[in-house]
């Protein structure tokens, strides 16, 4: 079990992926290992606003190698983007209607300057 912050992996077309795991705890290097995963489970966003918190390459990776997912990888890189998830929504709202599916009104606007 490891955060994407300490990984590092390598995807072939023919081999999978390889998959670096540096865990450090209390500013201690605990575990450093490579290996290569049967599979996955995300239990953490991919994206983030913060510094240095978009892993969505390291998502990339995952898929280009291969690599099998409890929750799927295409659903966790789609979900690093809330506007795109919204407008998935959107499509169940026109599909069901707002009786079935109620959605809370937004304006989506594709950067500051139409505000």
């Amino acid at each position: 079990q490891a955060e994407f912050s300490e990984l590092n992996l390598a995807a072939y077309v023919t081999g999978g992926c390889m998959v670096d795991m540096q865990v450090v705890r209390n500013g201690t290097k605990v575990v450093s290992r490579s290996f290569k995963p049967d599979f996955i489970l995300v239990r953490q966003h991919a994206y983030s606003m913060a510094l240095g918190e978009d892993y969505r390459s390291l998502v990339i990776g995952l898929q280009y190698g291969g690599l099998p997912a409890v929750n799927s990888l295409y659903s966790v890189y789609n979900f690093c983007s809330k506007p795109w998830v919204f407008s998935q929504l959107i499509k169940i709202f026109h599909s069901l209607g707002p009786e079935k599916f109620p959605l809370v009104e937004q304006t989506f606007f594709p950067n500051h300057k139409p505000m």
